[in-house]
């Protein structure tokens, strides 16, 4: 045994085998890498899937709270269509969590802890939310529940004829209103002290004993409903600050923050796993290197010309980054010298391959991610070519400015400009999502105004609003596929802009997006239609709103992207705060307004904080 592990062939055989293991380890341990590398990409799909499950779900309850609380129907059929699809969206969103805390590499990494909040929590946020609408229902409106028990008793006391004089049941029913309305507990005092004053009115003015007892009940009876409708409404919480609305978005904080976590846990992982990949593989080649350098230097003192030729061959080629175009001299004999030569030769080739495989990939890989970039920005181009030139807009109005600043190189905003003879047509338009899909979306926007007005002269805001409602259902197959995609729309047409001196007619229509004007000091806004173009919002009939305004007054239009941009502290602009902005700056010439804006919206967003929306506002001068 001795003497035949120092023959060559032995001393070949301990040396391959060696660097054997080695290789086998390199693609071991890369197979593990791809493996978790899956097993990330998978959590990354759960949890974006979860996320927008639960922005959906948010969506569905502010729908709830601003359509249905206060409608009558929900009342008499106890039935919302907007929490039956939460429900729905609410029991996948259970499975999504249950299928994410089941993969291997949440556990494995310690993601269980959280994955096991966000479902916690969800099931809280859940019940909280449940029994919100159970109060919701028990509080009633207006003649529903609590609120229609608790007018029924005081309109019996007034319609009782007890006295002329109703002006203390009056402030009764007033307090009690301004309770419901502003959810103050003042009011409550207030509706107890004027009970008493009431109570001592009808024990004065009522002589029947039977009667001033029922009126006593009565009074009771609206006294105790007040309050406990005055207890609900603690329940349910004043503001997000107290009750059952604190817990649902303390809740709702906490699954945000989780899912955070999660992501950036995920993030850490990810960068992690690269750096391993790169490192395996610069030791991979070192490994190789050496692999060689000990094979040759240990056998060399054994070997005569072919050693060394074979030597002298693989030093040249691994001093070349085994290039293809250093030719291996291959040893031609049938020894261990003959056989290590072709093994080299087929080991090389393999090599070879294996690095041609690589350099082919990346340059697909560089090639691809030019051709994409390039694309995109030749749809910048195009995007920006559909919108109106400054000399367009300089030809119709006294002056004016636009702030456009797409969240990426393309836009799903954009701003449109149509003149006819005697009108004048300016719309600005946030269309769903950013980026591509968003662009796409404006494209379409684009093209189909153009058509509605141009193409069939229409000429009433309203109904170019309806009627691009309808194209874009039809274009985007919304009926067959019933998705929500759509646009917010703020459209202007205003007639007599080219006579000087001269009051300018206005005639606005809105699609969830206002129109602000600025005349004699002070900025008005007209509030749009809460109804989306496209997508399967409720039908609200689209509002014509027209008015006349001096020359030298001034439109704003804008979408919700300045004023739904957060700072370092997550706290958005606000829109009040922008309104302020724009009415405090009105006076000063357009471009100067502008550059204001920029200056501001730069500072708010100090602190590494990304852009998270599409911002246009554009403004003129009549």
């Amino acid at each position: 045994m001795k003497i035949a592990f120092r023959s060559i062939r032995a001393k070949l055989f301990v040396y391959f085998s060696g660097f054997f293991l080695i290789i086998v380890s390199f693609i071991g341990y890369n197979l593990w890498i791809d493996t978790k590398e899956s097993s990330i990409e998978q959590i990354d799909m759960g949890l974006a899937k979860i996320n927008l499950q639960i922005l959906t779900i948010g969506g569905l309850e502010r729908d709830f709270l601003e359509n249905e609380i206060t409608n009558h129907d929900f009342y008499k059929l106890r039935y919302s269509a907007y929490l039956t699809k939460r429900d729905s969206i609410v029991t996948k969103v259970l499975q999504n969590i249950d299928q994410l805390a089941q993969t291997s590499h949440t556990t494995s990494q310690g993601l269980d802890k959280a994955v096991t909040t966000i479902k916690s929590e969800l099931v809280k946020y859940e019940r909280n939310f449940r029994q919100m609408i159970q109060l919701i229902k028990k509080k009633g409106f207006k003649d529903a529940g609590l609120e229609g028990q608790m007018r029924r008793y005081i309109h019996a006391i007034e319609v009782s004829g007890y006295s002329k004089d109703l002006t203390t049941l009056l402030m009764a029913r007033r307090y009690e209103k301004d309770f419901i309305i502003r959810k103050d507990l003042d009011y409550v005092q207030q509706v107890d002290s004027i009970s008493k004053e009431l109570k001592k009115e009808i024990e004065q003015k009522v002589q029947v004993e039977t009667k001033k007892n029922a009126l006593f009940n009565l009074l009771e009876k609206y006294r105790v409903t007040f309050l406990e409708l005055v207890g609900i409404e603690e329940k349910i919480g004043f503001d997000n600050r107290s009750g059952l609305r604190k817990e649902l978005n303390d809740s709702f904080e906490v699954i945000k923050s989780s899912i955070s976590q999660i992501n950036r846990m995920m993030l850490i992982e990810t960068e992690y796993i690269h750096a391993n990949i790169q490192r395996s593989n610069w030791v991979a080649l070192v490994l190789f290197l050496i692999s060689f350098i000990l094979f040759s230097s240990r056998l060399i003192h054994i070997l005569s010309r072919p050693v060394r030729l074979l030597s002298n061959s693989i030093h040249e080629i691994v001093s070349k980054d085994f290039s293809t175009q250093v030719p291996f001299i291959e040893i031609k004999q049938k020894d261990e010298v003959g056989k290590l030569s072709a093994d080299f030769a087929f080991m090389l080739k393999r090599m070879h391959d294996y690095i041609s495989e690589i350099k082919t990939k990346s340059s697909n890989l560089e090639q691809k991610q030019r051709l994409l970039m390039d694309s995109i920005r030749y749809a910048e181009q195009i995007q920006r070519a559909i919108l109106p030139e400054k000399e367009e807009l300089q030809s119709v109005f006294k002056d004016f400015f636009v702030m456009y600043k797409p969240a990426d190189l393309v836009s799903g905003d954009f701003y449109w400009l149509s003149v006819t003879e005697h009108r004048v047509f300016l719309a600005v338009v946030d269309c769903t999502g950013h980026g591509v899909p968003g662009a796409f979306m404006s494209m379409i926007g684009n093209t189909l105004l153009n058509k509605i007005v141009k193409e069939n002269h229409s000429q009433n805001p309203a109904e170019i609003l309806e009627e691009l409602h309808i194209e874009v259902k039809i274009a985007l197959h919304q009926e067959k596929y019933k998705n929500d995609d759509g646009m917010d729309v703020c459209l202007c047409m205003m007639e007599g802009l080219n006579q000087p001196n001269q009051e300018v007619k206005v005639v606005y229509a809105g699609a969830k997006r206002p129109l602000w004007y600025f005349n004699e000091g002070e900025l008005t806004e007209i509030k749009a239609t809460k109804r989306s173009i496209g997508g399967q919002s409720k039908y609200r009939p689209f509002d014509n709103h027209s008015f006349t305004l001096p020359s030298g007054s001034k439109l704003y239009l804008t979408t919700d992207g300045f004023n739904d941009q957060h700072d370092v502290n997550r706290k958005k602009f606000g829109k009040l705060r922008l309104m302020e902005m724009v009415k405090q700056h009105a006076h000063l010439p357009m471009p100067d307004q502008v550059n204001h804006y920029t200056q501001v919206l730069k500072e708010h967003m100090q602190g590494n904080v990304h852009q998270r929306d599409d911002i246009t506002i554009v403004g003129v001068q009549l």
